[in-house]
């Protein structure tokens, strides 16, 4: 059941953010205990950065969210709560490389239960625009059966995951660390992905060092067509060299396959600088466009207005497709 959004891993590797390996922490017992690293510095937000900042801080929630569906689509895709097949692969992917899928049925009862889990293994796969290598854990923490659905908890875990864009010359691999939490709400009308903490750490595409506390919160009602879009978390960017928080005070909201028509993201630096992305002004007249803006000295005052900002230059349209149109297909 190697199944996976259409897009979903490849459409998002421009926005997955610079890696840090972990340090292997040994040292002589006695010694004594090194001060702690100083808390990253705050980034203060100006007209040349602030675009980067509105960017970064949707492509982190983004990066979180796709790969955590990953393992929904690998888990709830399953339908009826039957483990079937236990393995599957390794299948060839488009191009080269294999893909193959691992089921662990704790008590041998052919049910998805809790507590199961299944392992994915990407061995250079090259699906043509990417080429993915790693292991991807998805764990079965908790099943409910509701009246008109199902909700799946689930924990996605990954460490040293590779993607390698082949569409671009002497790209360097992007190499995923994370660990999302997903509560995942499928009713007949209706999906919604609950991220509430994610500890997501990635490298070499924008620059992102760190992202934790991230929560993000995706509804699509099918029953009137619409979609609710919310997200908060702290990026500690290399690029942009400090820190920054970003939350959306007014979900984003809008009719499923197009741009929000509504809401707003605030992005807060150092010196109560702050950035905003929001659905205001003649962007509310263009389904394209959005109003991007800056405060650069804190004094709650717009010091650069963009307008009309391209959605597209911030986060792809894919977004906001349904998630029960989109193509299943092999990695």
């Amino acid at each position: 059941m190697n199944r996976l959004a259409h897009g979903s891993v490849a459409s998002f590797a421009s926005l997955l953010l610079a890696a840090c390996g972990g340090g292997d922490g040994s040292a002589p017992a006695p010694s004594p205990s090194p001060s702690p690293p100083p808390p990253p510095a705050g980034v203060a937000l100006t007209s040349n950065n602030y675009r980067s900042a509105l960017v970064l801080s949707f492509g982190s929630s983004i990066s979180a969210f796709s790969n955590a569906r990953i393992g929904v689509l690998q888990v709830a895709g399953l339908g009826n709560g039957v483990v079937l097949p236990i393995n599957f692969g390794p299948s060839p992917c488009p191009v080269s490389g294999s893909f193959s899928s691992q089921f662990t049925d704790r008590n041998s009862n052919g049910l998805l239960e809790m507590d199961d889990y299944a392992l994915m293994q990407w061995d250079n796969c090259n699906s043509g625009g990417i080429t993915m290598h790693g292991l991807v854990r998805v764990d079965v923490n908790d099943l409910d059966l509701l009246s008109d659905g199902m909700e799946y908890t689930l924990t996605v875990t990954t460490a040293g995951f590779r993607l390698t864009p082949n569409n671009i010359a002497g790209a360097t691999p992007i190499t995923l660390n994370y660990v999302v939490p997903i509560r995942y709400t499928r009713t007949t009308t209706s999906d919604r992905y609950v991220i509430a903490t994610a500890a997501f750490r990635s490298g070499q595409a924008v620059g992102e060092d760190a992202l934790e506390l991230l929560a993000v919160d995706l509804l699509q009602d099918y029953a009137t067509n619409s979609y609710r879009y919310s997200m908060s978390g702290s990026i500690n960017s290399d690029v942009l060299n400090g820190e920054f928080d970003f939350e959306t005070p007014e979900p984003f909201t809008g009719v499923i396959g197009e741009f929000p028509s509504a809401g707003r993201l605030v992005v807060t630096g150092s010196g109560n600088t702050r950035a905003r992305l929001s659905e205001e002004g003649s962007a509310l007249t263009n389904p394209d466009t959005v109003l991007a803006a800056v405060d650069s000295n804190g004094d709650g005052m717009d010091d650069t207005i963009e307008p009309e900002l391209q959605w597209s230059s911030v986060v792809p349209l894919l977004m906001f497709d349904s998630f029960r149109d989109q193509v299943i297909v092999a990695p």
